[in-house]
């Protein structure tokens, strides 16, 4: 997720040609392996980690600077590799040029899997994820494997997966690596103004960002989706993607973060139907202590599963929900923070909360039971509630 008052000046060491050809090659070669034997329909958690691994490594200096250029050229080649076409005309990357704030170019890199249907193949389906991260703010590496080396992973392994699959979908699927999201969503920003296809042929624009770790660092198992207040029918697609999953789904509305806080955003603001999949803050983010070895990769492998099949359906449906102005907040996203309070109110004493803070999760506790036994929000009840989620969201972790 993106901190504007990260210093977007440092650039970074580089990567040899040959460590990078190696680690491609290696992730390339792995599926005649025995660690990766598994069923390939799906993604696997073998690759996952190793993907994460891979774009984590100190080698790529935080991806940011020469390390961000690497990983780009990283993306690049698993595209190719893959088979898939450039998005941008022939090519693979969209240069993004240096605007205040930022100084730096950036590089989008996509690529898509063309659809079969006569029709439906030019509507598109994006899957996305940032690969950019902080780089090493105050000469300390920050490695990013959640933030966001978890996001990209699913996405490659996804592209696998569909790209493997005895037939193409209907519709056309663009998977796209957004770079400086760390910077104000920049990149994601350009990308939107400067859309290689109609944005109006976007029929489902999807995201992950942090989806190896949990909440807080104790909301285990769980995943959050935002988006579908405005195509309230994606919600039983959604729902049947994590039946017998060993995965909590929780459905929030996205004004819960204020503010935009992915690359989502952008979609959002010119009214694209989208997801957005994460498992929230947790105290490794933003930190050094953001490595591989850290992150959850069964709860991982579900999410991206749930991602990868709901997908799946997006590109092979009839027809997609349109965006809806007027927005529904289901009564699932009062449970949904009902589960998550009642967690943080069983963890007191690991994330040290105050009186204060004990007393507000109490009494937003009683708010949402009373929401939950009536089946309905009433706004001012909604309005509070998301207050109090704020304040906690900022104040707990």
């Amino acid at each position: 997720m993106h901190d504007a008052q990260i210093d977007a000046r440092k650039r970074v060491g580089g990567l040899s040609s040959i460590l990078l050809a190696a680690a491609v090659a290696t992730l390339a070669a792995a599926p005649a392996g025995r660690a990766f034997a598994a069923e390939p329909s799906q993604p696997q958690r073998d690759r996952l980690r190793s993907w994460v691994e891979t774009l984590a490594a100190p080698e790529l200096e935080g991806r940011k600077g020469e390390g961000g250029r690497r990983a780009a050229e990283m993306l690049v080649e698993e595209f190719r590799r893959l088979g898939l076409k450039p998005h941008f005309g022939d090519q693979y990357v969209q240069i993004v040029p240096p605007a205040p704030p930022v100084d730096m170019e950036g590089r989008n890199v996509a690529a898509v899997l063309r659809g079969s249907d006569r029709v439906l193949r030019d509507e598109y389906v994006i899957l996305s994820a940032h690969y950019d991260h902080l780089g090493k703010p105050g000469g300390r590496l920050h490695p990013g494997a959640d933030d966001n080396a978890s996001g990209v992973a699913m996405m490659l392994e996804t592209a696998r997966c569909l790209t493997s699959a005895p037939e193409p979908p209907r519709r056309s699927i663009v998977f796209i690596g957004f770079d400086q999201e760390e910077a104000g969503l920049y990149g994601s920003r350009y990308y939107a103004a400067n859309p290689p296809i109609p944005m109006e042929k976007v029929a489902l624009f999807i995201t992950a960002d942090m989806i190896g770790r949990s909440l807080g660092g104790v909301c285990d198992g769980r995943v959050f989706v935002m988006g579908t207040e405005h195509v309230p029918a994606l919600r039983p697609w959604i729902a049947e993607a994590a039946e017998n999953r060993h995965l909590t789904v929780g459905l929030l509305g996205t004004d819960l973060l204020v503010l935009n806080r992915s690359d989502y955003g952008p979609f959002r603001n010119r009214k694209v139907p989208f997801l957005f999949f994460s498992t929230g803050e947790n105290p490794a983010y933003h930190t050094p202590a953001d490595v591989p070895e850290t992150l959850d990769y069964a709860t991982m492998t579900e999410i991206s599963r749930v991602i990868h099949r709901v997908v799946e359906r997006a590109a092979d449906a009839p027809s997609l929900p349109k965006w809806s102005d007027q927005v529904d907040h289901s009564i699932e996203e009062a449970r949904t923070l009902r589960d998550v309070l009642g967690v943080l109110d069983a963890n007191r004493e690991t994330l040290k909360l105050n009186a204060a803070q004990a007393f507000l999760i109490n009494k937003t506790l009683r708010t949402l039971d009373g929401a939950i036994e009536r089946g309905r929000y009433e706004p001012a009840e909604r309005s509070g509630v998301l207050q109090a989620a704020r304040v906690l969201m900022m104040t707990s972790f």
